[in-house]
């Protein structure tokens, strides 16, 4: 069995709704489903506030700040949990909506995707295909950047493929991949302050490199960037695709990892992969160090550990916080403390 792990929360989900919007520090875990459950757990005093139960939409990103938790919903609208009396035993919670009505949001909420980084909403309307359209194709297609906390935006037009994967947007940055044919495949980073790329690679073009398969990709502090390819892969590269560091993970196939510095500032990578172990690579020891299996922790039911973490092929998520912990899984999610 593994040791010095305890498990602090189970928060379980329901109807096979997985989880697909988690934040961690070592005062609150926040998280959403894609059924649009979302609440958040008070590690000091164990007490898990459920907000909605069920929303219209789900639950694209939540962030904790200093005195709030944000949770984007859908392409509809922004939650806010404020303290009240410095804490969140009874909270001010407001909602924020991009639209006037339900009516206009009926148009346009089939075409429109958000995305939430800092205080900052992204929100694209895009050309989709139609389900029976398989024409890849560039297509114009408006955004719009909204800063939360100054309520005001700005907007242009950007060339995206109908087929494309957002993965992540850090309030100036916009990655993603475009998908131009089963082949060929563009990594684009968008920069909005300048209104234009500062990355637009064919992967295919790399000359003596072969880039496959990405799962993951995250940006990281500077013109960095921290990707996942062929599953195992592992490389960090600067804006310019320049290769800075690569490892191989010691482990299965990689399907969640999230990006923390430490104290020393050192950049640190969590990786949870579908064995059920998860590790930490330091970015200046260039080590991968393994930490613990879930299916190995003692403080986690047997009964619940025979239903399988991993079969449901859901979008998964691992966030670190000092000595905290928060997996996602077909169970739901699980808080866990280092000691």
């Amino acid at each position: 069995m593994e040791y010095g792990y305890s498990l602090i929360q189970h928060i379980k989900i329901f109807n096979s709704d997985p989880i697909c919007a988690l934040d961690l520090n070592d005062e609150l875990l926040s998280f959403g489903s894609m059924l649009g459950y979302f609440g958040y757990f008070i590690i000091k005093t164990k007490k898990l506030y459920v907000i909605s139960e069920m929303e219209d939409e789900h639950i694209t990103t939540t962030q904790i700040k200093k005195n709030k938790i944000l949770f984007a919903v859908g392409d509809q609208k922004i939650v806010t949990v404020e303290k009240n009396d410095n804490d969140y035993n009874n909270p001010v919670i407001k909602e924020n909506s991009n639209y006037r009505d339900e009516a206009e949001h009926y148009k346009k909420c089939d075409n429109m995707f958000s995305m939430l980084g800092g205080s900052y909403l992204f929100s694209i309307e895009l050309n989709i295909p139609r389900e029976e359209e398989k024409k890849v194709e560039e297509r114009l297609c408006t955004w719009t950047i909204q800063n939360i906390e100054k309520k005001t935006s700005f907007g242009d037009k950007i060339n995206i493929s109908n087929f494309w994967v957002p993965f992540e947007f850090d309030g100036y940055y916009l990655i993603y991949i475009d998908f131009l044919n089963d082949m060929k495949r563009r990594l684009n980073i968008f920069s909005f302050y300048h209104k234009k790329f500062a990355l637009q690679l064919n992967l295919w073009e790399i000359e003596g490199e072969f880039i496959g398969h990405i799962s993951h990709l995250k940006k990281l502090s500077g013109e960095k960037i921290f990707l996942v390819h062929e599953y195992k892969i592992c490389q960090i590269r600067d804006f310019k695709f320049k290769l800075i560091k690569e490892f191989i993970h010691k482990g299965n196939e990689i399907i969640a990892c999230d990006i923390s510095y430490n104290d020393k500032k050192e950049l640190e990578i969590i990786i949870l992969d579908l064995n059920c172990s998860v590790y930490i690579y330091n970015e200046k020891d260039n080590y991968e160090q393994y930490l613990f299996n879930l299916e190995k922790l003692n403080t986690i039911n047997k009964s619940i550990k025979e239903q399988k973490f991993f079969s449901m092929g859901y979008p998964y998520f691992i966030k670190m916080y000092n000595r905290y912990f928060a997996v996602t899984t077909d169970q739901g999610c699980f808080l866990l403390k280092r000691s």
